[in-house]
């Protein structure tokens, strides 16, 4: 039994000396419980800009419910810029709801949103104003937190207009330490637009940082945006995650097959997934890019590592003369890996295109293989397999589990409680336990 033990042992090198080199490449991330996988929810921006109200944040709950997409993962409900009033208190200093927009404020919208299990987001910004010049946060930043811990806020957007000298490191950490000291667990998202190389810094600050400028509801804006995201995966993990902007699915003004692009490379990116549509009237073409539960999983995946591009990523195989099928890899929990196919091209077809696993530098030579679009396993694959066809502005994604996961798993657990003491509890990549060493 030990001799076969050490013969697995040995060839499966390649894939323990993986999965070391992933281990050791330690993210130190916001320490504040939140974010450990990529939120999912709604926000009011990217549809309804600054035409919000206490109406259509209770919709938007509503919608979360009645078409499963709270099933699906979805929790949050954030409202963006425009729900404060021109002024603050002029006794308490405190940010005040419009009167107008919000006149019962926003306590009874978190109490709504935590009555059905979901959770409420706000916005304001790192600055004397918001985008939309409304009374922003520096400077009031305790005040604030405890505002919104108060009023049960679960989410905060923070922003990047109208603010001073100082570096984004400092303001934005100064947040961090007013909500960290409400007590109050809420997840903190850093809009800084990719601002100081904001990925760089932001791991121990926030829970995600936007990479880019603001995305629209073109396959341009949202190519454009995904390259630039793509390549700072190593900056990413479990609580602090690379955002290149809210979802535009169900906005209208890309096909289908687009939005369905979209969709997959935000999920392989490990981004959040925030829905800017209109929920009320989205169609259900729409719909069903949202609820795809096995790309959700991808984006969920405990392992919490964002994808690269691996082949064909050059500047010219993002346009629309690209003249190869991109792919994209990504690793999972169990020894699995993610591979998205994408046609930037606007009018070839890519047909045949191989998948190598040997050129992807995936670690073991046979794979079970299931497309995750289309739900539909495709048995086992020995060195690769070939995807037929690939259409203009299509992704196609696939998931690739080892053949025999528990021989797998233990070979990493054996690995891992080497040097242990016997009771040491052997765990796979996901932390669940497996069995003890003896």
């Amino acid at each position: 039994y030990q001799r076969r033990v050490h013969g697995i042992y040995l060839m499966k090198m390649n894939l323990i000396f993986f999965i070391i080199v992933a281990l050791s490449i330690a993210v130190h991330a916001l320490d504040n419980g939140e974010g450990l996988t990529p939120p999912l929810g709604f926000n009011t921006w990217n549809h309804f800009y600054c035409n919000i109200n206490e109406r259509i944040i209770k919709d938007a709950a509503d919608a979360l419910i009645r078409l499963h997409l709270k099933d699906a993962g979805y929790i949050y409900v954030n409202i963006d810029d425009c729900w404060m009033a021109k002024e603050r208190d002029p006794k308490t200093k405190e940010l005040v709801p419009d009167p107008y927009r919000f006149p019962n404020g926003i306590k009874p919208l978190a109490d709504y949103c935590h009555s059905k299990g979901l959770k409420l987001g706000i916005y304001s910004s790192a600055g004397t104003k918001t985008c939309q010049g409304l009374p922003a946060s520096l400077g009031f930043e305790e005040i604030d937190a405890n505002t919104w811990a108060r009023w049960g806020v679960d989410y905060l957007k923070y922003d990047n207009c109208y603010k001073n000298s100082e570096s984004g490191k400092v303001r934005y950490g100064r947040m961090r330490d007013a909500l960290n000291k409400t007590g109050r667990h809420m997840y903190y998202s850093i809009c800084s637009w990719g601002d100081e190389d904001v990925w760089t810094w932001a791991n121990p600050v926030g829970n995600s940082w936007r990479t880019t400028g603001d995305i629209e509801d073109t396959f341009e804006s949202m190519r454009n945006i995904y390259k630039r995201n793509v390549f700072l995966a190593k900056y990413a993990g479990k609580g602090g995650w690379n955002d290149p902007d809210m979802l535009e699915v169900g906005n209208g003004k890309m096909s289908t097959r687009e939005y369905t692009t979209h969709f997959i490379l935000w999920a392989m990116a490990k981004s959040p997934l925030l829905i800017g549509c209109d929920m009320t009237r989205i169609s259900e073409a729409d719909l069903n890019i949202l609820r795809n539960k096995d790309v959700i999983a991808l984006n969920q995946d405990g392992l919490g590592k964002q994808a690269v591009c691996t082949l064909n990523c050059r500047d010219e195989d993002f346009t629309k003369d690209s003249k190869n099928a991109q792919i994209t890899v990504g690793p999972l929990e169990k020894g699995a890996y993610a591979i998205a196919v994408t046609n930037w091209n606007n009018k070839n077809v890519f047909e045949n295109v191989k998948i190598n696993f040997v050129e992807l530098n995936l670690p073991l030579k046979v794979y079970q293989v299931r497309d995750l679009w289309e739900h539909k396993d495709l048995g086992k694959k020995e060195g690769g397999f070939i995807v037929p066809k690939v259409e203009p502005h299509e992704t196609v994604v696939f998931k690739l589990s080892p053949q025999n996961q528990f021989l797998t798993l233990t070979i990493i657990c054996l690995l891992y409680t080497s040097d242990a003491a016997d009771d040491t509890p052997c765990v796979d990549l996901g932390g669940r336990r497996i069995i003890k060493k003896k």
